[in-house]
């Protein structure tokens, strides 16, 4: 499997982790959004509920691609560290 799918799935795990756990750090960034689009105010309950469906497939849209980015740095690290450390392929 390549890299950027591996870094969905766990984009998508962290998210529906966000959702089942008792937890709020995975849902970090969503919270976030919420926090700074709609402030302390409730004007999102006034929202018709197809605009609250649009809100929420946003907000987890955001979510996944935000756990997934960090799961593509680490993986970048973790790659250059790796590539420091290996000896060089002699290209039998």
């Amino acid at each position: 499997m390549s890299r950027g799918f591996l870094c969905f799935l766990t984009g998508l795990a962290v998210t529906i982790l966000s959702w089942y756990s008792p937890w709020a750090w995975p849902a970090w960034p969503a919270f976030t959004a919420i926090d700074l689009v709609f402030g302390t105010g409730s004007w999102y309950q006034d929202l018709s509920h197809a605009a609250r469906s649009v809100v929420i497939v946003l907000l987890i849209t955001l979510n996944m691609s935000f756990w997934a980015a960090i799961a593509f740095l680490l993986s970048q690290m973790v790659r250059r560290i790796r590539g420091r450390s290996a000896v060089p392929d002699q290209g039998v």
